[in-house]
């Protein structure tokens, strides 16, 4: 019988957990880490087993949980990724199980992944041009992402969601190719604003605000904003669509109009740290308690209590970056 609900000091329900379950990745995006050698890091004692990623499942969603979404570095890269679907996915209450990945493994994962029970897939794809992909990743290919998104379609892994991190000078040219992939197809291209991380410096250089994505998708057709949860996910996100198009577009602010009042999430590390804020340094360790679920919920209570106060968070988006004091990576963090 679940326990209603995890409810934080400023009101807000907590019903959405992002798992990460690897550090490991094997792309290096120039927005996710200070050092590429990062991507090399193999799995070591820290690394949650398939019975911890189930028991802190199954203690989430017994305190309220309903939404479980697994993050990385590539979650895809854990050969064990399947029994840990398999587990979650049959966890009584829990209404949606979907994970994020760079796509490249999907070409023969995602019919795989959708037997086990992940019900959609969050794709990163940053650029539609080869050189520019090879460029934001590190030596990624282009193809590859691609054929991942086709299969997850043919999978039924739907809405696909496609996140592109918008790249001032980089990649903000190619927005009304994104937008163009809307038209008709069941994909779901999300923009997000880019975020500074731990060692990233002059950000300011790359931070584009998305007024750029409404101006130029006005260009194809009028926009229609999407009313209600019809996202599946819970997220941060705002959705419109263009005029007889079968996907959608999102926008997502961290920066320039942050969604701090209406966080739904807590997140946990690979190393097994809850991280109950992005913009504070404080964890707290699960390692004692892996193998109690009673345990793990009474550590899943406790982060609540130290939840960041959204009025504190500040407006100014060159300050907000400055209350980042978390010593982590994003790759570290699991998104």
């Amino acid at each position: 019988m679940s326990q209603k609900l995890l409810i934080d000091p400023y009101g807000r329900e907590i019903s959405y957990l992002r798992l990460s379950v690897t550090e490991r990745c094997n792309l290096s995006c120039i927005y996710c880490r200070s050092h590429p050698l990062e991507c090399d890091k193999k799995p070591g004692k820290e690394l949650l087993t398939v019975e911890n990623c189930l028991n802190i499942g199954q203690a989430a969603v017994e305190s309220g949980i309903t939404r479980i979404r697994l993050t990385g570095g590539e979650p895809l890269m854990r050969p064990d990724i399947l029994k840990i679907i398999s587990g979650l996915s049959a966890i009584p209450g829990l209404k949606d199980l979907s994970l994020t990945t760079n796509g490249i493994f999907l070409d023969r994962l995602a019919f795989d992944l959708a037997a086990a029970g992940l019900h959609r897939v969050n794709i990163s794809l940053d650029s539609l041009d080869e050189a520019n992909f090879q460029q934001i990743t590190k030596g990624g290919k282009l193809r590859s992402t691609l054929n991942g998104i086709e299969k997850s379609l043919q999978a039924g892994l739907v809405p696909v969601k496609i996140n592109v991190v918008l790249l001032k000078g980089i990649n903000d040219h190619e927005v009304e190719r994104f937008i163009a992939m809307t038209i008709d197809q069941e994909l779901d291209v999300r923009f997000i604003e880019y975020m500074p991380m731990q060692g990233q410096k002059k950000w300011e250089n790359l931070f584009l605000p998305l007024e750029k994505v409404t101006e130029a998708a006005q260009k194809f057709a009028p926009l229609v904003a999407v009313k209600g949860d019809h996202n599946r996910g819970g997220g941060p996100a705002q959705y419109f669509r263009l005029e007889g198009a079968i996907g959608k577009i999102g926008l997502i602010t961290p920066l320039s109009c942050h969604f701090c009042d209406r966080c739904n999430r807590l997140r946990v590390t690979s190393d097994g740290k809850i991280k109950p804020c992005l913009f504070s340094a404080e964890e707290i360790d699960l390692h004692p308690f892996l193998d109690s679920k009673e345990k793990i919920k009474e550590q899943f209570r406790a982060a609540l209590k130290i939840r960041t106060d959204p009025r504190t968070v500040a407006v100014n988006s060159f300050r907000r970056t400055e209350q980042f004091q978390g010593k982590r990576l994003m790759s570290q963090i699991g998104g």
